[in-house]
């Protein structure tokens, strides 16, 4: 996970809505915070990957991104997340600038658009 000044964090998350415009918005979001955008592989219609790189002093920011795409992240993603941003924390006068690059794989959960209490279905996510 930490090599040297950098992490380097393999994530995995679902998401229900579409996979490729999911990573689509994930490519404004992740250049709008400040990030960098490597790579994007749409690899089937339920199947995408997409690799960025930011600062670790916007490690929250980019958590935040995450889960306001509506991405549902494993367990040990959010673990992986948390405990970047918990040490980041701690640590920011020192570690503010070291880079962290992330490998993110999602795919579409297969179930249907979520529905809010009462039975209200969530907008979809802006593309």
């Amino acid at each position: 996970m930490n090599r040297d000044a950098g992490w380097e964090l393999n994530l995995s998350a679902g998401c229900r809505d579409d996979a490729p415009r999911t990573v689509r918005f994930l490519t404004g979001a992740v250049m709008a915070c400040g990030g960098c955008v490597l790579s994007r592989r749409f690899e089937t219609a339920d199947s995408v990957a997409i690799e960025f790189a930011f600062v670790r002093a916007m490690c929250v920011e980019m958590y935040g991104v995450m889960i306001a795409a509506g991405l549902e992240l494993t367990a040990q993603s959010h673990h992986t997340m948390a405990t970047l941003c918990q040490c980041t924390r701690q640590t920011l006068e020192a570690t503010a600038g070291d880079a962290v690059r992330v490998a993110l794989t999602i795919r579409r959960t297969g179930e249907g658009p979520r529905q809010e209490p009462g039975g209200v279905t969530s907008p979809p996510q802006a593309a």
